[in-house]
């Protein structure tokens, strides 16, 4: 009497209703290669900032009520969510967002890893040897900095005796006007 007037619940038979029902996802009808290529852009996130951001001064970024919109729209585009952002800053919130990983480990049933290495647990050699290939690469492109840029230094001789000869006609001046020198209480 206890389950009476319950109905019961046929999961096997939503589960079939949910697949049928749900709508086509745009991401169907790509081929393995490029869906693998797919995967590979959002998996390197610096070479994702930089295909998105390779013309973006010859963009125009309004700010909109909105932060995305659905489809393909003018802005930074997500092929996995099917998201436009009109702002790098949403684009790059929404990449590190969960929302995002979902969909990512639903389109390719794997986790979306992430570089979560942090400065702390680099050795203290790689680091320095990395700096030292960035400096001697940076140093090799733009050349020498001392060398191309130092200018000729100007000495100039000042002449004692006439320094002495001014300090006399404008001692004598102030003298005659009643003040030592301008803009100074400070007395000789």
């Amino acid at each position: 009497m206890a389950n009476f007037g319950r109905r019961t619940w046929d999961r096997e038979e939503y589960a079939k209703l949910a697949k049928e029902s749900r709508p086509l996802s745009h991401l169907e009808d790509l081929s393995e290669a490029q869906f693998q290529q797919l995967k590979l852009k959002y998996t390197n996130y610096e070479k994702l900032l930089q295909e998105s951001t390779a013309d973006a001064d010859k963009r125009i970024i309004t700010s909109a009520l909105t932060s995305y919109k659905r489809g393909k729209q003018f802005g930074f585009y997500c092929e996995l969510c099917n998201l436009t952002f009109k702002d790098t800053l949403q684009y790059i919130d929404h990449l590190n967002h969960k929302v995002h990983e979902i969909k990512f480990e639903q389109v390719f049933d794997e986790k979306l890893v992430i570089d979560t290495r942090d400065n702390e647990h680099v050795p203290i050699s790689e680091f320095v040897n990395e700096y030292k290939s960035q400096v001697a690469a940076f140093a090799k492109n733009n050349g020498s900095f001392k060398a191309t840029n130092r200018k000729p230094k100007k000495y100039i001789k000042v002449d004692v005796k006439k320094k002495e000869k001014d300090n006399e006609t404008t001692d004598e001046v102030s003298d005659a006007m009643g003040f030592k020198s301008f803009g100074s209480t400070k007395r000789k």
